[in-house]
């Protein structure tokens, strides 16, 4: 059990929660800003497709038609991935930048460890001490 509190307290040293936090905060920053860059260029697409439609014959459109609904099928099936994936960051996001760093709770978990790596030592010793004592 004390050996599981030092190895515990090492990882969550190791994994360095307050860096992790920054570099979220960085990615959801980036993602806002993506998010309304894809809102435009959305809007764009569909008043290009929406020129192409009325600049072009009939049986031009009729041509491209198949090639165009698998584009946008595509786009669709990417534009709902992206968001799904944006979805699961920020729920694990909001989740993470909200946890606390280096708890005293923790701290004294620590101290406590090391007080009773200690006493086992001079149990140890004492242990030793008492039967060679002969």
């Amino acid at each position: 059990m004390a050996a599981d509190v030092g190895s515990m307290f090492q990882y969550w040293k190791k994994f360095d929660l307050r860096r992790l936090q920054r570099e979220l905060n960085s990615v959801a920053s980036e993602l806002a800003g993506r998010q309304e860059e894809s809102e435009h260029s959305h809007k764009h697409l569909v008043e290009l497709s929406r020129e192409f439609k009325r600049n072009v014959p009939e049986e031009v459109r009729e041509m491209v038609a198949p090639v165009l609904k698998s584009f946008q099928a595509q786009v669709v099936a990417l534009n709902k991935r992206s968001k799904e994936a944006e979805s699961a960051f920020l729920g694990i996001y909001k989740q993470l930048i909200e946890a606390p760093g280096e708890s005293p709770t923790k701290t004294r978990d620590v101290h406590l460890h090391k007080q009773q790596q200690q006493q086992h030592q001079h149990t140890h010793t004492l242990t030793h001490t008492l039967t060679h004592a002969d």
